[in-house]
């Protein structure tokens, strides 16, 4: 008599244990699966704001005031012109190539910087090249007009327009990588900021 209760007693408590053991390994699996589910997402959060960067259609006033004070229109254009000290009518010459250069730099930097709004003047969008010449470049004949009769003429003249040209194409280059650099510093100081964020 007493046999029979015990073995019933020891098939109760086994299959006691094996339930608790199967509830046990269910929480297990539970717990797995949820901190599986939380490290994929947290991977892709990371991943979303790594791909993240403000575009030039995003930029503000302050950036493109960064922008511009970034490119030094004067030195460059002094650059550019060093070969016109060495000119036969060095000192006109030399003069007519800085005010040439420097009356389309700075406006095409600002183009390359701060890009052109629509028609409707509602969306930013990067200008090209050639949408700079078509702004900037026309003003060649205007920005030089004083130099039209400086002796020895044509060469004053033609040499403000010749460097007018160079200032135009120098300008909307550095207005862009000024830019570039600017997003990108932003960028990655938003980026580093956030991952740090996530992390906590």
């Amino acid at each position: 008599m007493s046999s029979i209760y015990a073995d019933s007693s020891s098939v109760y408590w086994k299959n006691r244990q094996k339930r608790h053991n199967r509830l046990i390994t269910c929480i297990a699996i539970a717990v797995l699966a949820l901190v599986a589910c939380f490290g994929v997402v947290h991977t892709t959060n990371k991943s979303k704001i790594l791909s993240q960067r403000r575009s030039l259609e995003e930029t503000n006033e302050r950036h493109w005031i960064e922008c511009e004070a970034r490119v030094d229109s004067r030195k460059e254009c002094t650059d550019i012109c060093q070969s016109e000290r060495n000119s036969i009518q060095r000192k006109t010459m030399h003069q007519s190539c800085i005010h040439g250069c420097q009356q389309s730099h700075v406006a095409s930097t600002a183009l390359g910087c701060r890009g052109k709004t629509d028609g409707k003047g509602r969306h930013r969008k990067h200008v090209t090249e050639e949408d700079v010449f078509q702004d900037v470049g026309v003003l060649a004949h205007e920005h030089c007009y004083k130099f039209q009769s400086v002796d020895p003429k044509p060469d004053v003249f033609a040499t403000c327009r010749k460097y007018h040209r160079a200032g135009t194409k120098q300008g909307y280059r550095s207005g862009m990588a000024a830019m570039a650099t600017v997003l990108e510093e932003e960028w990655e100081s938003i980026k580093a900021e956030r991952l740090a964020n996530l992390d906590d």
